[in-house]
């Protein structure tokens, strides 16, 4: 019931196509085509999957379950996220 803190050079290298959260967050999200959905401000821990909240530049909050097929690609160096939002009818 403690916190632990560890230097970020520190830290143990993760599996390819995992990420620590402070890597993601901060992230510009922009859709299949390029265009700019918003930035990754903060992620839900669920019982299922994480939940990638995704703030707009007009201030409109989307979530985002990180799962395949709706995050498509992660680029850390570029500080890019590819997604495919998903669209209830």
């Amino acid at each position: 019931n403690q916190l632990v803190y560890v230097k970020t050079e520190e830290l143990p290298p993760l599996p390819e196509g995992e990420y620590y959260h402070h890597q993601l967050l901060g992230l510009m999200v922009v859709d299949e085509s390029g265009q700019n959905i918003g930035k990754l401000e903060e992620i839900l821990e669920t019982g299922a999957n994480d939940v990638y909240v995704v703030k707009s530049d007009t201030g409109a909050e989307i979530l985002l379950p990180a799962v395949d097929g709706v995050i498509l690609n992660i680029d850390i160096q570029q500080r890019v996220m590819q997604v495919r939002p998903q669209i209830w009818d």
